[in-house]
């Protein structure tokens, strides 16, 4: 396993007067430290190459200038980001705020805040050198054997009732959601973004300014469906000032009202919304419902929000017309 660097490590590394050693986060390792003339900030590991870590740079930093409210490297007298040890790390400002507390305020700020973000224009350089969407190289063997894992899971965690949802989701999954959005971006390539692939309450902050994307890192150029869909599928997931659930019909449409002030969806989009939700339930969701350890089901909130999102349907969350 790889050995994470030390807080004086980086601190070295990136010519910054403090870091502190205490996570900001129990999910990820993000460290406060501050900046030569006391600005505060936070380091944290980026993209796993230098070709993905230079990409996000490139696409934070033109967002910035752009008027995206998207944290991106700050300027310093050492490189950043950075290889530190065997991995990318990069300085961030501190953006001082509010966290995400459910309900439709902070619901439709927070999809006014991705409408942004997928409505954005890049250079061709910039999204080309982002990490490009592929469907995921899945065998029907592959889905029995996630059924199969889950079946060992679900039951003790929640019960009998989950499983029969679980299992008919990666049945429609497989045999029509997967071939349908295949064959729809086959024939036309859906309408890409440059986005972070992860656009979640733990991943957002609520400042004076408004709401700032702070952990871009996961970033791609990527159809803007999907990724408004995996927003559903996880935007309360490790949320620990969140509803225990996922989100309810009125923070859906809060939600999606936002994200509309600046995005329009094509008829065809529309039309292949229910199968981009079960294409996002099935590889995200059922990934967090695997992925979770004992502590995080131990978690009342979490639990709730895991509960929620292992019977949850495409059906629940309709485009609003």
């Amino acid at each position: 396993m790889t050995q994470e660097p030390t807080p004086d490590e980086l601190a070295r590394a990136f010519g910054l007067t403090e870091i502190e050693p205490e996570s900001l986060t129990p999910w990820a390792t993000v460290l406060p430290g501050r900046s030569p003339g006391d600005r505060k900030v936070v380091v944290k590991r980026t993209a796993d190459s230098r070709e993905r870590a230079e990409a996000m740079a490139a696409w934070t930093t033109a967002a910035e200038r752009i008027g995206v409210p998207i944290v991106a490297p700050l300027s310093l007298a050492r490189n950043n980001p950075q290889r530190v040890g065997d991995e990318w790390w990069v300085v961030y400002p501190f953006i001082d705020g509010d966290r995400y507390r459910g309900g439709e305020r902070d619901a439709r700020a927070a999809g006014d805040l991705l409408g942004r973000i997928h409505a954005a224009s890049f250079s061709r350089d910039i999204t080309a050198a982002m990490r490009q969407y592929d469907f995921p190289d899945t065998s029907l063997a592959d889905v029995e054997t996630d059924l199969s894992t889950l079946s060992r899971i679900l039951p003790e965690r929640l019960g009998d009732q989950a499983m029969p949802q679980v299992r008919d989701l990666g049945e429609r999954w497989w045999n029509e959601s997967l071939p349908v959005l295949r064959q729809a971006d086959a024939e036309a390539p859906l309408p890409r973004a440059a986005l972070s692939s992860d656009f979640r309450a733990t991943n957002i902050v609520y400042s004076a300014q408004g709401v700032v994307l702070i952990d871009p890192d996961n970033g791609g150029y990527e159809p803007r469906l999907f990724d408004l869909a995996m927003a559903v599928v996880l935007f309360h997931r490790e949320a620990d000032t969140a509803p225990a659930r996922m989100f309810n019909a009125e923070e859906w449409f809060a939600f999606y009202s936002g994200y509309a002030r600046h995005i329009t969806l094509t008829d065809r989009e529309r039309q292949l919304w229910p199968h981009s939700l079960r294409h996002m339930l099935w590889e995200e969701g059922t990934w967090v419902l695997e992925d979770t350890d004992a502590a995080g089901w131990a978690d009342a909130r979490e639990h709730g929000y895991l509960s929620d999102l292992a019977f949850a349907t495409a059906e629940r969350y309709p485009l609003p017309l």
